[in-house]
């Protein structure tokens, strides 16, 4: 899409009745017919994103879309209606078949066709609908084929009963339209990811602030908050909009930023960040940036954008059905007249011409794609794997490049003690214990992480210091635990040497008096199957790189640990979409598993997202893929399982597709009834569903 120019301006429009990418490709010509108009119509997002001139109204885009035949608001009724479809297709469906393919239930035909006619009207009514759009503009898709199936099934059927002939394929016209709308409904429900994860996002900011306005605190809504405004933010609080420190400190724990479980201490005149918690401490902000403008804000505008950018998997049906529909049509109108003029017979000419409609009715092509991504995402659940978007496993066929968050993704996000290391003169089992009773009341990452040495013990006189740690008595001693070196100590030397040996350790020193009595080093655990993972995915030919906003020397030691060559480090939000477009410059197809909402923006602007079970809501609605177990195993095995069911599609299209090259010219020449294409349309049918089930072999 074009730059924004000062003569210009940027719309989205909310499209309604969009079935594939052809509808959005069809409107998105007509925008851009229109002077002044840049357009780009996604249709995954449902939403054409334009930049228009300031001549350029809104009514004139709405016409413009409302002559595609398509219309301009948000319906999200769409996806309840298709489920309503869906519900009554499956359940008229299963009788119709068993009826019409078990001769001890063909007693009643009459009652199958009654059956069956609310499928064919109803459940297959945004077929239908497609279809005459379609034909309005002189084009076809997938629609158009399942919409002339169906009613050439139906209505060929219920002549042969009035007839009094059972050539009759009321399950053709039943169960086509219910296995495609099933995939439709699926794809709807993937199409409402982007929405969601956004608002996900914002709702971390908080609704209402504590505004300090003429020498008076009062509460307002949060986006009521206009620059300037001194902002009050006690302990227990989420910052609502970005600013900066002016008076008192804290301590921020910024994992949704930055995805990190260390805190950071603020004081006056540093930085702060909307969604930012404020475990301790109190302080004032000068508001520099409100409620729309702010940096978590910013992440959601990268959210949408990149997930309305980037490049989406064309239907392979749809492709095909364009050149293939018209053809077959031409060909059974060719039947039909060369028959009659040939043989006379128009009722022999009639039966060779339904023969090609029904041979060409697209069942086996129809579920080939669908069934193999609906058994593999059965197979992918087995396996604690979520996939919200089936043509995910599409698209992780061709990674190449996988980008992998540190904290909570190849660890556990958990600050844990590493080391006890005594300095003075109590033993290390009853510091532990002091370190726990004085910690055991904090809400801090590292004070949980000592909490849980022991419960022995218990503190009295606890006083808390925003940034550096607390003080209380255990057994009468003062004792206190400190986050940051805060005084000069008899065992300094001692203490400095086993901080240097710490490296990139978070440190934790009890002291008692004027000496220190215990270092404690603490760390985030490496998940146990990382490495293994990691193996599998070199082995595979992807290119496994560590991105974390995490420090230097960290990153660096998991990313060594890991045999990781590639890591970057200190990396914002913004960096990871940026490090994303980069690989994709250069033509690298890339996957992201991350598990915060710092990974929001990467997770949707990647060709895959996958996030992990724990991670936040929002994560998971951005990514097209969940691991429920958390296991980093689930990474690796996500990329076999796309490879194995990519393949299985090719397989079913090969022999969908070659069915119907095959078997149409024999309907054509009248070799086959349309009892006997019926029959081989079915066994076409059976043999890609017992292909797509092979995927369930391991």
């Amino acid at each position: 899409m074009a730059e924004t120019s000062p003569a210009s301006r940027s719309l989205e429009l909310d499209i309604e009745g969009m079935t594939c990418t052809a509808c959005a490709r069809r409107i998105e010509k007509n925008l851009n017919k229109i002077e002044g108009v840049s357009a780009y119509v996604d249709f995954a997002s449902e939403k054409a994103h334009l930049t228009v001139s300031q001549d350029v109204t809104q009514e004139m885009l709405i016409h413009s879309v409302e002559e595609s035949g398509y219309s301009v608001g948000s319906d999200r009724s769409e996806i309840t209606t298709l489920k309503w479809r869906v519900a009554v297709g499956v359940i008229l469906s299963i009788p119709i078949t068993a009826m019409s393919m078990i001769p001890a239930l063909m007693a009643n035909m009459w009652l199958i066709a009654l059956l069956t006619f609310p499928v064919a009207a109803y459940v297959s009514w945004p077929f239908h609908s497609a279809a005459i759009k379609n034909l309005r503009h002189f084009a076809s898709t997938m629609d158009t084929l399942v919409s002339l199936g169906v009613m050439v099934a139906f209505g060929y059927s219920l002549f042969s009963l009035i007839s009094g002939n059972h050539e009759t394929y009321f399950e053709v016209a039943a169960v086509v339209p219910t296995v495609v709308l099933i995939g439709r409904w699926l794809e709807v429900r993937t199409r409402r990811s982007a929405t969601d994860s956004v608002r996900a996002l914002l709702s971390a900011i908080p609704s209402t602030a504590n505004v300090r306005r003429d020498g008076v605190q009062i509460t307002i809504p949060a986006n009521q908050i206009v620059k300037g405004d001194v902002v009050s933010i006690a302990a227990g609080e989420r910052l609502p909009v970005d600013g900066i420190v002016i008076e008192g400190s804290g301590v921020l724990d910024n994992s949704l930023i930055t995805g990190e479980s260390v805190p950071e201490h603020v004081a006056q005149a540093m930085s702060v960040s909307a969604g930012s918690l404020n475990l301790s401490g109190s302080f004032l902000i000068h508001a520099t940036a409100v409620t729309g403008t702010s940096r978590i804000a910013q992440i959601a505008d990268l959210v949408r954008e990149a997930t309305a950018t980037k490049a989406k998997i064309t239907s392979i049906t749809d492709r095909i059905s364009t050149y293939f529909v018209p053809n077959v049509i031409l060909l059974a109108i060719l039947t039909y007249l060369i028959w009659s003029f040939a043989v006379g017979n128009s009722a022999q000419a009639l039966s060779a011409s339904i023969a090609v409609l029904v041979i060409a009715c697209p069942c086996a092509l129809g579920i080939a794609v669908p069934m193999s991504l609906a058994v593999a995402t059965a197979q992918g659940a087995k396996r604690g794997m979520v996939i919200r978007n089936p043509d995910a496993l599409a698209a992780l066929n061709k990674v190449d490049t996988i980008i992998l968050d540190k904290t909570g993704t190849l660890t556990d996000g958990m600050l844990q003690v590493h080391s006890s290391i005594p300095l003075g003169s109590v033993p290390t089992d009853e510091a532990q214990q002091i370190a726990a009773a004085l910690e055991r009341g904090s809400n801090h990452p590292i004070a949980k992480a000592l909490a849980r040495l022991g419960n022995t013990k218990n503190a009295t006189e606890l006083n808390e210091i925003a940034g550096v740690g607390l003080t209380g008595l255990v057994e009468g001693q003062k004792y206190s635990i400190g986050y940051q070196e805060s005084a000069r100590l008899t065992n300094q030397k001692d203490l400095d040497k086993e901080i240097e040996k710490a490296g990139a350790m978070t440190l934790a020193v009890l002291t008692r008096g004027d000496e220190a009595v215990m270092l404690f080093t603490l760390s985030d655990r490496i998940r146990p199957e990382a490495k293994q993972s990691i193996e599998r995915l070199k082995a595979m030919g992807i290119e496994p790189i560590v991105m974390s906003g995490d420090v230097t020397a960290r990153v660096r030691d998991v990313a060594h640990e890991l045999n990781v060559e590639k890591w970057h480090a200190r990396v914002s939000p913004e960096n990871k979409l940026q490090l994303l477009a980069d690989l994709k410059t250069l033509g690298k197809t890339t996957a992201m598993v991350g598990d915060g909402l710092n990974d929001v923006a990467a997770l949707a602007g990647a060709d895959v997202g996958i996030a992990m079970g724990s991670g936040t809501h929002a994560a998971q609605s951005a990514a097209a893929v969940t691991l429920l177990d958390d296991s980093p195993l689930g990474i690796s095995y996500a990329m076999d399982l796309s490879r194995r069911t990519w393949r299985n599609i090719r397989q079913n299209l090969i022999w969908a597709f070659g069915y119907n090259v095959i078997l149409i010219p024999l309907a054509a020449l009248g070799l086959l009834n349309p009892m006997l294409g019926g029959a081989a349309m079915a066994f076409s049918s059976i043999s890609v569903v017992l292909n797509a089930l092979r995927l369930r072999t391991r």
